[in-house]
């Protein structure tokens, strides 16, 4: 299968178009391609053909006559670049025009790719066809990955590390080919030392695997885009104690993922937290409030950082542009753990929450969660114009691995290939799969798929805020249905082989990935059908839980990282109030921290926490009803 290659040629002349049509598609023969399927598509109307490119993702070029420099047709030809644009960032646009005015045209767009002479394309099509082809090349060009696979192809012989050279000790072994067969050759010949310099170096992005970051960072509109080997969790941690200096202020909100909270203990700095706002029904936290962020942000003139979740767990987007704004009107600089959403950039309806559009300094983005990576593949990317290389090259090394698993990277490397070539299009369809499961599941009576709308009715903030929803994200209300919600996860598993992203105790997150599919779809649907129906083996005993309905707030005795590094000690929770907690305690779900180190810990926290795990919900940083506290006795003092 090779992939289809439509180039949409505009022209809203109609003689010429037919002219300038025949010509170029009559061309395309002649480039002799086995790897692709070329094909020219053209468009006599604006309106045509920006339908054309809503509707066909196959599109990768766009080719505009430019007849007229009137006021009017300016505007109009400016107008439509911007509509495109507005669809597909990445699609490239070339104009064809009259040569006297290339200089004029090209001043009224800086999103123009480049500029050719109408004339050239009746006398030469073959060399305006192939310019626009050599820039598919380059915009598909994988650097590491097209390197890498060419050596392991050669089969070099294997004189260094790993030790199993090329899989020879567990191919030759009685006891461990199992192994070997299980993954296959290639796993093995491609496991590689990082003695093979011409790939280069993860830790200071040289070669091939720095030519791979740059082609990265060209595909996520970053100025610097680096690749992670070992999960966002340590990308978060890389950028926290990068930015950050003992004592700094930081403003964290309390959902963040617990690396980041981990980050700034690591970095020492001093965390000022953002409130959780819980819904008790659904059992999800949303983000914090826009006029929380800005009063903390005045109360706190010299913060250095502000931390943000760009997508919640449950798909809820932040404003963040008028965070971003705000927080740089005020010398704050902008982090965003992307984890959940990286493809932000590569739809239309996800652009304006992306934290990279948004102008964010950093984001990260866990590549293998959402979008085509291996697991533990992540990605840092880096705009902000005060970033200091040299100090983040020393925190990513000590991160970082010096044998780091190629095969990774190599994930990174076609990751973004996919976003950039075909992002839109598989984004595209997964919303339009989701479109007629929600339509189906709308039939239902005791199943519901939350929209953005519903999620406007449990939280005050969201529509003021101008919050968006990702809607691959599918979280399903269940609490209608009689029956536990483990019976139904176990139904799930047993009739669909469904493993639950999430679950609370009255939904399912069910998430639509890249991979995604309308036969999956399909198959789930069928089985919340059989749900909803009744026409299930299972007992009718479903018990409502009871969730406490506000977290307590957090008020800090002590810096956070001289109670977590400090001399410390167990306390049976329930004998807690009045300590100083040493940990981080987490009911999950939904994962927000009750406690955090240098928390002053109060019965209210006691209670809250005992009537979390009374519902069977687990709780992190709690070891058998224990929890870490500071060491306050007199031997410490």
């Amino acid at each position: 299968m090779v992939p289809q290659v439509n180039l949409l040629l505009i022209d809203e002349i109609e003689s010429s178009r037919s002219e300038l049509s025949s010509n170029l598609i009559d061309t395309v023969p002649r480039f002799e391609r086995t790897d692709i399927d070329l094909e020219i598509k053209s468009s006599g109307k604006s309106e045509d053909a920006i339908e054309l490119i809503n509707q066909d993702g196959d599109i990768q070029a766009v080719i505009i006559t430019w007849h007229s420099f009137d006021q009017e047709s300016v505007r109009s030809y400016a107008d439509l670049i911007k509509k495109i644009k507005d669809i597909r960032l990445e699609l490239p646009i070339y104009v064809l025009g009259d040569d006297k005015r290339g200089f004029n045209i090209i001043n009224e767009s800086e999103s123009i790719e480049s500029f050719f002479y109408t004339d050239d394309v009746l006398s030469d099509p073959e060399s305006i066809i192939g310019y626009i082809i050599n820039d598919f090349d380059d915009r598909c060009e994988t650097p590491f990955w097209t390197a890498y696979k060419r050596y392991v192809i050669e089969s070099n012989d294997s004189w260094h590390t790993p030790g199993h050279s090329g899989g020879s000790s567990f191919r030759n072994s009685p006891y461990i080919k199992d192994f070997y067969n299980f993954y296959g050759r290639n796993v093995f010949v491609g496991d590689l030392s990082v003695s093979v310099d011409f790939l280069g170096s993860l830790s200071d992005s040289s070669y091939c695997i720095g030519k791979a970051q740059q082609a990265a960072a060209t595909t996520f509109e970053s100025k610097r885009t680096y690749f992670v080997t070992n999960g966002s969790s340590t990308s978060n941690k890389i950028v926290l104690q990068t930015l950050l200096r003992s004592g700094d202020k930081v403003i964290v909100d309390r959902n963040c993922h617990k690396s980041v909270h981990y980050g700034v203990l690591q970095a020492r700095a001093t965390p000022i937290y953002l409130s959780s706002i819980l819904n008790t029904r659904l059992g999800i936290f949303a983000p914090p409030s826009i006029s929380e962020i800005k009063k903390a942000i005045d109360s706190n003139s010299d913060a250095k950082l502000l931390v943000l979740t760009g997508c919640t767990y449950d798909g809820l987007l932040s404003d963040l542009q008028q965070i971003v704004e705000y927080a740089h009107q005020n010398n704050v600089k902008v982090f965003i753990d992307e984890a959940w959403f990286a493809y932000s950039l590569f739809h239309p309806d996800y652009r304006y929450y992306s934290a990279i559009n948004a102008g964010a300094d950093y984001v990260t983005h866990s590549a293998h969660k959402v979008v085509s990576a291996f697991s533990q593949a992540s990605y840092i990317h880096i705009n902000d114009p005060d970033f200091d290389e040299d100090f983040f090259r020393e925190i990513y090394s000590i991160y970082a691995s010096t044998s780091p698993k190629y095969q990774l990277i190599a994930s990174l490397d076609v990751c973004h290939k996919q976003l950039e070539m075909e992002g839109f299009k598989l984004i595209n369809s997964l919303l339009n799969y989701v479109a007629e499961f929600k339509q189906q599941i709308d039939e239902l009576t005791s199943i519901k798929l939350l929209t953005k709308s519903d999620f406007v009715k449990e939280f005050d903030h969201l529509e003021s805020d101008n919050m968006g929803h990702d809607p691959l994200k599918m979280l399903l209300d269940i609490s209608e249905l009689p029956y536990s919600v483990k019976d139904v996860h176990q139904y799930l598993l047993d009739e669909i082989g469904l493993e639950i992203e999430k679950y609370t105790h009255s939904t399912f997150l069910v998430l639509l990935t890249l991979g995604g599919t309308r036969s999956k779809l399909t198959r789930l649907y069928n089985a919340l059908k059989k749900l909803d129906s009744g026409r299930v083996k299972l007992n009718k005993n479903r018990r409502v839980a009871k969730l406490p309905g506000t977290l307590p707030d957090i008020e800090l005795s002590c810096a956070p990282d001289v109670a977590f590094f400090g001399p410390r000690d167990t306390v049976s929770l329930k004998a807690a109030a009045g300590e100083t907690s040493a940990g981080l305690v987490t009911p999950y779900p939904p994962g927000i921290p009750v406690l955090v180190p240098g928390q002053k810990i109060t019965q209210e926290h006691v209670d809250y926490l005992t009537m979390m795990a009374s519902q069977n919900i687990t709780i992190q940083g709690s070891f058998d009803g224990d929890i870490y506290v500071v060491d306050s006795s007199d031997k410490n003092n």
